[in-house]
């Protein structure tokens, strides 16, 4: 435990965190859909929702290929987080608890057949588990230089532990639709 909570906190800094915006990483899908801003520098789940770490060190990877699953593997273990499982949603998980679905073992997520249940017009989405703030900023900064597709990122937090799957990427897409709206009128209105 002692030498992977070092090992989060290297990763943690080398990243830095982008700009304010509508795609801030620092502004996450944390509870039950609900937008929170992350604090990178807290010890804490992000959005201040539990102390300190909740979950196992995983990633559910809702709605992403293959390639992306291998390549996303191959950037966590460039940045010595190769304990950070990673779990492909299947269509079994995608209708029960996202908590369930984080505690599963896949020997290759990348050979797991993909749920398309869970994302299918609601995009892609990962989600994050047994980190802290700064943590998930620097993953999501992460994801971004890969140059991979975009992708909508989320948090297990005590709220959404117990949600299906596919109904909480659902209404993270809807929030995610209606927040890029919000914004969209607000620059309108300027």
């Amino acid at each position: 435990p002692a030498r992977r909570r070092r090992r989060h906190r290297e990763w943690t800094t080398t990243s830095s965190t982008s700009s304010s915006s509508s795609s801030d990483p620092r502004s996450l899908v944390v509870a039950r859909a609900e937008f929170a801003q992350i604090d990178a520098e807290s010890e804490d789940a992000p959005g201040g929702v539990a102390e300190g770490r909740f979950g196992p060190d995983a990633i559910l990877m809702v709605g992403f290929t293959a390639e992306e699953t291998t390549r996303w593997r191959a950037e966590l273990d460039d940045i010595e987080a190769e304990f950070v499982k990673l779990v492909t949603c299947t269509t079994a998980m995608a209708s029960g608890a996202l908590g369930a679905a984080l505690e599963a073992t896949q020997d290759d997520p990348a050979a797991v057949a993909a749920s398309s249940e869970a994302y299918d017009e609601n995009g892609r989405v990962m989600i994050f588990s047994g980190m802290i703030g700064g943590e998930v900023v620097a993953l999501v900064d992460l994801w971004r230089e890969t140059g991979l597709d975009d992708t909508l990122f989320a948090c297990l937090v005590p709220n959404n532990e117990n949600s299906d799957v596919a109904g909480l990427v659902s209404e993270i897409a809807d929030d995610h639709r209606e927040m890029l709206a919000k914004v969209a009128a607000e620059r309108e209105g300027k």
